[in-house]
């Protein structure tokens, strides 16, 4: 059964350090925090969460199988080890988060830049409230996104399908595959059977020693 959540865009947190690493900086202090605080209020202002998700039986023979996708890559293998179900869930900020994105784009690079990441920051903050929500939240593995590891970015179509993505939250592919609006996930998360510490998406399977979520 596939379930729907909306989010009033109160209700979300955006934090100005999650902006401040997706700029590619660990702290506020290199770029204006007023720039920043700006564009989080704007996003704030605008955003309109919602997400849909189903839980689903996971086999793993050689591959991968989650009815709406199989996958031959180690990566989620890795992810998935010792899960007999998983989430599969898709969620974004909706459409006006976009356009801010474009209209600010416009106005001055270094604005469209800080709100395209406060809109990343976003989408993550959604995405954490969502887990936070699930059953057997202390079991849940790390949110799995196609792209990540030699998971294909081509696994996105199989998911949006499943989860009827277009009708339900209004998030769509482009035939680049790219999702719309922009500022949206789609994930897997592995439901383990022992407590997993692990909180950052793909950290199971990630080598990036020096990432600000290690």
């Amino acid at each position: 059964m596939i379930e729907i959540i909306k989010s009033a865009a109160a209700e979300i947190s955006i934090d100005p350090k999650e902006v401040a690493v997706y700029l590619g900086y660990y702290s506020a202090n290199g770029i204006d925090p007023k720039i920043i605080d700006e564009c989080i209020a704007e996003v704030s202002a605008c955003a309109s969460y919602k997400a849909c998700f189903a839980k689903v039986p996971v086999t793993s023979e050689g591959s991968i199988d989650i009815g709406c996708l199989k996958a031959c890559g180690k990566s989620l293998q890795k992810n998935l080890e010792g899960c007999d179900f998983a989430y599969v869930l898709a969620a974004t900020t909706g459409f006006e988060v976009q356009r801010l994105i474009e209209r600010n784009s416009v106005i001055s690079p270094l604005k469209g830049l800080v709100t395209d990441c406060a809109g990343s920051a976003a989408i993550e903050a959604f995405c954490d409230k969502i887990n936070s929500a699930l059953d057997c939240s202390d079991f849940l593995r790390p949110r799995f996104s196609p792209g990540y590891g030699d998971l294909p970015i081509e696994c996105q179509k199989g998911i949006t399908e499943f989860l009827n993505t277009s009708k339900n939250i209004g998030l769509s592919l482009t035939d680049s595959l790219m999702m719309t609006p922009v500022k949206s996930v789609t994930a897997i998360i592995g439901i383990g059977k022992e407590k997993n510490e692990c909180t950052g998406p793909g950290c199971m399977v990630c080598r990036k020693t020096d990432c600000p979520y290690r």
